[in-house]
């Protein structure tokens, strides 16, 4: 069964354990990497400080919420100078620092939120097994970076027209 998961997560982490529930797949996984670059100098370490457990939603499976209980590290770093002593390791295919949702669920949920708004997106999202409130839908499409403007390279005469 793990190697039905393994090509569904990100391949930044190992999939160590699978703990089926009634509601929920709750998959424990840890980073592949025995090393990590500081964020700050970008020295890389594999000094580990301590470990902690980040509880991230992805995408459903099989019509069941999926949980990703990641075993994380925090590092020193090795470069005497940098001001950062102690740092989280960062896995950028994966999920965002100080995030709750891998990258993919939320662009799936900013996609419904785009499509149908707050709270008909939260229902959408509610019978996709990706539970999110209406307001959360409308905070992430307001976050969301805009369009590159594109400027108009061929002007036509109405457009500069001042009198009909």
């Amino acid at each position: 069964m793990l190697q039905a998961f393994r090509s569904l997560v990100s391949s930044e982490l190992s999939i160590v354990e699978i703990l089926p529930q009634t509601d929920r797949v709750v998959l424990v996984a840890r980073p592949k990497s025995a090393v990590s670059l500081c964020p700050y100098c970008g020295c890389q370490t594999g000094r580990v400080h301590s470990h902690y457990v980040r509880r991230l939603a992805d995408l459903p499976w099989q019509g069941r919420v999926v949980e990703i209980r990641l075993h994380a590290r925090r590092f020193r770093c090795a470069n005497l100078q940098c001001p950062r002593r102690i740092f989280t390791e960062r896995l950028p295919a994966t999920v965002r620092p100080k995030a709750r949702r891998t990258t993919r669920l939320g662009e799936s949920q900013l996609a419904i939120g785009f499509a149908v708004g707050g709270e008909p997106g939260w229902r959408l999202a509610r019978k996709l097994a990706m539970p999110v409130s209406g307001d959360t839908l409308l905070r992430m499409i307001h976050s969301a970076p805009l369009p590159d403007f594109v400027a108009p390279t061929v002007v036509g005469i109405d457009d500069w027209a001042w009198r009909r």
